[in-house]
């Protein structure tokens, strides 16, 4: 199976763990919406625009961490918030020898970023990732949650209550650590 096809489909179970909410709170009702907005605002930090994915990385940061030139960005996949859902975007970077890498951001401004979601969201990448013969490594010290999927070069990272992030760099004996770097450049 192509690695599009299988990043695709991570990112699609991802994108249903990752909606949570109430739903995906532990059920000792700390991490209702409305106490979670009390822990989140009503518009992204200024460093954290998920709405542009692009320009919170651009070029010059990602080519910096990559060891090599981006040539070109796509922004995509650009969701707004309605005061109770999400602000997303995925940028895509072309770089100069043919290969790609892809930074998503999340901000919610109801401060979702509970035990349960993270762990919805571990376990379904986990799943998706076994179906294809992959697992997912935990990484401690890096945000309030990260973990590593090898077979996909991608680190999936929890910032604090409102901010996550999927990156997916290129295949190297590096990937981890640019991943692991690019997610610290992110506040991880």
């Amino acid at each position: 199976m192509s690695r599009t096809i299988m990043l695709a489909a991570v990112a699609a179970s991802l994108t249903l763990a990752g909606c949570g909410g109430e739903a995906a709170d532990k059920g000792d009702g700390a991490g209702t919406a409305s106490s979670a907005a009390a822990k989140s605002g009503t518009a992204p930090p200024r460093d954290w625009n998920a709405a542009d994915a692009c320009a919170v990385v651009d070029k010059a940061a990602m080519s910096a961490i990559l060891g090599q030139a981006v040539t070109e960005t796509r922004l995509g996949n650009v969701s707004q918030s309605d005061g109770a859902t999400a602000v997303t975007s995925e940028c895509s970077y072309q770089l100069a020898d043919g290969g790609s890498a892809t930074l998503m951001l999340r901000w919610s401004p109801i401060g979702d970023n509970s035990e349960g979601s993270i762990n919805l969201t571990r376990n379904g990448l986990e799943q998706t990732l076994k179906g294809f013969g992959g697992h997912v490594e935990t990484i401690d010290g890096l945000g309030k949650a990260a973990f590593w999927a090898g077979m996909t070069k991608s680190l999936n990272v929890f910032i604090g209550e409102d901010k996550f992030a999927i990156i997916t760099v290129p295949a190297s004996e590096a990937s981890r650590e640019q991943a692991v770097a690019l997610a610290r450049k992110l506040g991880a």
